[in-house]
């Protein structure tokens, strides 16, 4: 009489097979969300020194909260920063206006620390309770996931900041990437993402 089914040792080879398969598709995953992540941030990078090129355009001056925050040649684009952004209706901000006191606007949502990166806007999506201090599972914490800054207070075409040199630009805008840390101070990984090209650096 014979037998229908699998051997012990057929379905140890299956199993063996979709393990094999499984981690490899985990692996492509991985590298996906990692490029889709740093796409999303060129793309926020760009769009933010477009917006701020747009501000200057506008008021032929800098707003007091962006001066502020980049005294010295960078700042970061903290939740003071960015309301710069909610008064000229840019970059699509979620916020609550105080009633009665114009001007007067508190970020919230994911927006609520300032202008992050996809790291970081993961975990405030995730945790209603995360703050600045909150780590991010790639590296950092939230804050030194808040885009940096830097901008052309002289109207000399020139930025001049504080960690890059000076760049042919009037404002300029980083991310520190998934690990938190700036590559300039040779702490982090070749994974930061600028606004500006090498050819914009002022030699």
């Amino acid at each position: 009489m014979k037998k229908s089914g699998f051997t012990l040792v057929e379905m140890l080879v299956v199993i063996g097979i979709i393990a094999i398969l499984a981690a490899a598709s985990m692996v492509g995953y991985s590298r996906v969300i990692k490029s889709a992540r740093r796409a999303k941030n060129q793309e926020l990078v760009a769009n933010v020194a477009t917006a701020l090129t747009h501000i200057l355009s506008k008021e032929g001056m800098w707003p007091q909260e962006l001066l502020n925050g980049a005294a010295g040649g960078s700042g970061k684009l903290d939740k003071e920063a960015a309301k710069a952004f909610i008064r000229y209706k840019l970059l699509g901000l979620s916020y609550n206006m105080r009633s009665g006191a114009e001007g007067s606007y508190t970020l919230v949502g994911k927006d609520r620390c300032g202008i992050v990166d996809a790291e970081a806007e993961a975990v405030l999506k995730r945790s209603k309770s995360a703050t600045e201090s909150t780590r991010v599972p790639s590296g950092g914490t939230v804050g030194d996931h808040i885009l940096g800054y830097a901008i052309d207070e002289d109207g000399d075409g020139i930025t001049e900041t504080q960690s890059f040199g000076n760049i042919r630009a009037s404002a300029v805008v980083w991310s520190a990437g998934p690990d938190g840390k700036v590559e300039y101070e040779l702490r982090g990984r070749n994974d930061d993402v600028y606004s500006w090209r090498p050819t914009q650096v002022v030699k």
